[in-house]
């Protein structure tokens, strides 16, 4: 397995727009397929943030994580933000998600971003066994999500 930018695999866009929409479009409402896609296409320039990468196994995506400058609609003006973390099913405790959480931690430490917030409805104690902390609990779109930073 490989993680690599998604800019060296552009034509992976689509196939992760469907897993992000299928995944949490209930926390997105307004936002159709096409926006994912169109969110996506955004993270392929040079810039620090947005950026996104995939896992590969030979040259299959099967997982992919982002770092967006804004994931959730509230005041804050908190950012960037760990997003669009997806490994397939079928890959999940196997060790995929570990590694595209750590590809994405070595570019923020490369560009010196100095911390990242995340929020998710689901998943806290996994993100807090990486050392994030949580910062409050909210209902967002009709679920309860946790908000989460970490400082790198």
């Amino acid at each position: 397995m490989e993680v690599v930018d998604l800019t060296e695999r552009p034509d992976a866009v689509g196939v992760l727009a469907a897993w992000h929409f299928d995944e949490w479009s209930n926390l997105y409402p307004e936002q159709s397929l096409q926006d994912f896609e169109s969110d996506l296409t955004g993270c392929l320039g040079e810039q620090a943030v947005p950026t996104t990468f995939v896992a590969l196994i030979d040259t299959t995506p099967i997982g992919s994580i982002s770092v967006l400058p804004r994931d959730m609609e509230i005041e804050e003006p908190w950012g960037p933000w760990l997003a669009n973390f997806y490994v397939m099913p079928s890959y999940r405790e196997a060790g995929v998600g570990k590694r595209l959480i750590d590809a994405l931690l070595a570019h923020c430490d490369a560009n010196a971003i100095p911390s990242l917030y995340l929020f998710t409805p689901e998943t806290r104690q996994y993100y807090e066994r990486l050392g994030w902390k949580t910062i409050r609990s909210c209902e967002y779109h009709g679920e309860v999500v946790d908000i989460m930073c970490r400082t790198l």
